[in-house]
């Protein structure tokens, strides 16, 4: 999938009313990003939002086996998207 179709992706679900959370969730489980950095410049590009806005994208990953799950993570970038 291209990145311009994956950002196109990522604006259709936050209209949809998809949590970050549930974004991410797309991206690692079905676009099969693996890497945060590029998860982060996914968001920054789809939403128009600085690489420092969305560090706390780094602290998160789809098996809860990283420091901030889901409530965090949309508590975080909710805001900053909606």
């Amino acid at each position: 999938m291209e990145k311009n179709e994956i950002i196109l992706r990522l604006k259709a679900l936050s209209n949809e009313g998809k949590k970050p959370s549930e974004m991410l969730r797309y991206l690692v489980l079905e676009v099969g990003e693996q890497q945060q950095i590029e998860l982060m410049l996914l968001f920054t590009e789809a939403f128009d939002l600085t690489l420092g806005e969305v560090t706390a994208i780094g602290g998160w990953w789809h098996d809860d086996s990283a420091e901030l799950n889901d409530a965090d993570i949309d508590a975080y970038i909710s805001p900053l998207i909606s």
